[in-house]
């Protein structure tokens, strides 16, 4: 598998996430600090030292916008499934925003169901090839989507999109299109840290200083894969099955480093993940042996869901690995990097 190294923003996956942030401004900021919060990090300090510029980001495009009433039914979504949907077939399809007439309404329910599928897939964390979804009825549309373990919310609309997906992906489509200059116009407002976030990027890929990533993008796909710079996702490493987008701001996460100021704080972080139960739980069950995330969560008694939040930590804060076998992939305990914190409780407590 092969790594292509972009240097420059996905303008369609920037302006996707600008337009959801600019109908629910507060839930973006909550949001954002509780997820820090989540990693063991003060958020909201975290968020004030660090990235108050995105404010600046966000509200230039929201000024510039174009409102779509239409629109609305694809960005009103509070926890961001159906729109995290979206967000990923109009990254994956570009080719929808020049050529959308010339699909049938077939291939698009299909690739909408696929997609479907592969969000369930990874969020059981199973990577193998995806099955080939298509249906020739509605009912038998409405059977796959009620054996899904999505919510009612989110299968509703679903359902409404799968009936004219013509219809709904131009109007999409067309917001996006429309909303291009006002995306432009968010980066010119912030285009000096901007400047110095792709350099910093560029620099890291170049010299290739996210070993860990690098490794887990290798690891989890065995496809042709593009890595983007993201900035309306700044701390986040998002995997598609053909695209990642690595957040700009991954950097200030604390990390193990020769520095000691970077190496207390990913000290602090891994404690905090030990003082949580579900995670030591986890990890005392990756002890016994190697498991992917359903044989955790039926051990555990927690959904795939939850689990995929707490691995999602124990990965950032280096504490477990994954190996990938016969399309599913293991988590290991990370022994060396438990060991070094071991060592680091030494030096710094005895």
């Amino acid at each position: 598998m092969n790594l292509e190294i972009t240097e420059q923003l996905d303008p369609v996956f920037e302006t996707m996430g600008l337009l959801y942030v600019s109908y629910q401004p507060e839930s973006y900021l909550q949001k954002s600090i509780g997820e820090l919060d989540t990693f063991g990090l003060n958020g909201e300090a975290f968020y004030n030292k660090h990235l108050k510029f995105m404010e600046k980001y966000t509200t230039t495009f929201s000024r510039h916008r174009i409102v779509n009433k239409q629109a609305e039914f694809f960005f009103n979504d509070e926890d961001g499934v159906f729109f995290n949907l979206l967000h990923e077939l109009l990254s994956q399809n570009p080719e929808w925003f020049t050529s959308l007439a010339s699909i049938t309404e077939k291939t698009l329910r299909d690739t909408i169901l696929i997609a479907v599928k592969e969000m369930e897939t990874m969020q059981n964390h199973s990577f193998g090839e995806s099955a080939l979804v298509s249906f020739q009825s509605l009912d038998e549309i409405i059977g796959f989507l009620n054996e899904s373990p999505l919510k009612e919310a989110v299968k509703w609309k679903l359902m409404t999109l799968l009936q004219h997906p013509h219809r709904h992906l131009i109007t999409l489509t067309e917001a996006v299109s429309t909303n291009l200059p006002a995306y432009e116009k968010a980066c010119q407002a912030v285009e000096k840290p901007l400047s110095r976030l792709l350099a910093t990027y560029t620099q890291a890929f170049g010299r290739q200083q996210d070993e860990h990533y690098i490794k887990l993008v290798r690891q989890l796909s065995d496809k042709q894969v593009i890595v983007h710079p993201a900035l309306i996702t700044p701390l986040a490493l998002i995997m598609l099955s053909t695209r990642c987008y690595y957040g700009l701001l991954i950097h200030l996460m604390p990390n193990a480093s020769k520095n000691q100021e970077d190496s207390r704080e990913l000290m602090l972080l891994r404690m905090k993940a030990l003082a949580d139960n579900s995670k030591l739980q986890i990890l005392a069950s990756l002890k016994v042996n190697p498991k992917y995330n359903l044989e955790i969560a039926d051990q555990l008694g927690l959904t795939a869901a939850t689990i995929s939040h707490h691995m999602n930590v124990l990965l950032a804060c280096k504490m477990v690995r994954v190996e990938k076998n016969n399309g599913r992939v293991y988590y290991h305990l990370d022994s060396e990097n438990l060991q070094e914190l071991i060592s680091d409780l030494q030096q710094f407590l005895l």
